[in-house]
């Protein structure tokens, strides 16, 4: 994306733009420090051997993603099945936006599940019947991200994803089979955009289960 000249950018432009930078580095920060791969040193260098004058990094404001359904900034306790994640923002062409599922394992290393992929249009997207967990697991904290993806990411996600629901297979306990893409951290071609962190309460039913028993309603 190209940066912004000095003629057409508007004080509150500037503080805008500059807001949006120093968050993304603070993801950018906190993702490395979760998957600790030495990116922690790598991402501070960077940002400390910028020439001065030019340490301010810029990304147009009407393309910044964000995640609007959900307040970060307060205690977000969600169900396990969240019927609609909402945001806003743009894409460059051929990425794609997925939302990602972030908890620690047993060990205490971080996970990331690609939960499902967005749907974009008119600067606006959403993401529909993301499951947060498996069962049994109130009170614990996850982190939902949207997730800037390239094309050919996308496509190993694209495929690599297995919907279970409406299968003859038997559904294991939660980790135990390949219903869906996890790793230690983040592909090279997925960037985190925006996330909110949430918690569980007390509804316990998946998705398909609450689909289920919608359908069987007379």
């Amino acid at each position: 994306m190209s940066e912004p000249t000095g003629s057409t950018l508007s004080p509150a432009g500037f503080w805008a733009y500059q807001k949006e930078s120093w968050r993304s580095l603070a993801l950018s920060i906190r993702q490395a420090y979760r998957n600790r791969r030495g990116g922690v040193v790598a991402t501070v260098a960077a940002v400390l051997a910028l020439p001065a004058g030019g340490g301010f990094l810029f990304w147009p404001h009407s393309d910044d993603i964000h995640i609007t359904s959900h307040d970060d900034s307060k205690d977000v306790v969600i169900p396990r099945c969240v019927q609609s994640l909402r945001g806003s923002g743009a894409l460059p062409k051929g990425h794609h936006l997925w939302i990602a599922v972030e908890f620690p394992n047993k060990a205490g290393d971080n996970r990331v599940v690609f939960a499902r992929e967005a749907t974009m249009r008119s600067g606006r997207w959403h993401a529909e019947q993301i499951n947060v967990g498996g069962p049994g697991h109130i009170g614990n904290i996850y982190t939902l991200t949207a997730v800037d993806v390239d094309g050919l990411t996308h496509e190993m996600l694209a495929t690599t994803v297995i919907d279970m629901y409406g299968s003859k297979a038997d559904t294991l306990s939660a980790g135990a089979d390949l219903w869906r893409f996890s790793s230690h951290g983040y592909p090279t071609g997925a960037r985190p955009r925006d996330e909110v962190n949430v918690s569980r309460g007390t509804d316990q039913r998946s998705c398909a289960e609450i689909a289920d028993g919608q359908r069987a309603k007379p």
